[in-house]
């Protein structure tokens, strides 16, 4: 994301939220997330770029997600990407990874980082996998600047 951060500076604006839906990632409570960033996970001192907005944990999913991506889900159901399986687990990437968890409000866990792109007005444009990398959304933001 920083490498966007970089390369669009104010064009563009890259909105982070932490969330412990997505196989545990993020079990730091919020005073302790940025620290994890910059020493754990990815470490070697990382810092978000200074146009990155982080907000606090969010849930995504579930009966308690928040409005947002309760939203930006209805707009776009399942990840844009090609199908197919990249990563020869059997399964088209798109329906890789998800299950049942019963015991967190009915929601499911989807082992995959979510990103969406939404355009100047407001639209939600597009949806990306797990698999989809980072660096190629640059094509998409292309199109809409």
């Amino acid at each position: 994301m920083n490498a966007l951060a970089d390369k669009y500076g104010d064009k563009l604006a890259i909105l982070g939220f932490p969330c412990n839906q997505f196989g545990h990632q993020t079990n730091e409570d919020n005073s302790e997330f940025l620290n994890t960033l910059k020493h754990v996970r990815p470490g070697n001192g990382f810092e978000a770029a200074p146009t990155v907005t982080l907000f606090e944990k969010t849930d995504v999913n579930g009966a308690d997600a928040a409005p947002l991506f309760k939203w930006l889900k209805a707009s776009h159901m399942i990840p844009c990407d090609e199908a197919g399986d990249t990563k020869g687990n059997g399964v088209d990437d798109n329906d890789a990874l998800v299950l049942p968890r019963g015991k967190f409000g009915g929601s499911t866990v989807v082992l995959w980082t979510p990103k969406f792109l939404v355009d100047g007005d407001g639209k939600c444009v597009k949806r990306y996998s797990r698999y989809y990398k980072t660096e190629k959304i640059a094509a998409d933001i292309d199109a809409l600047l």
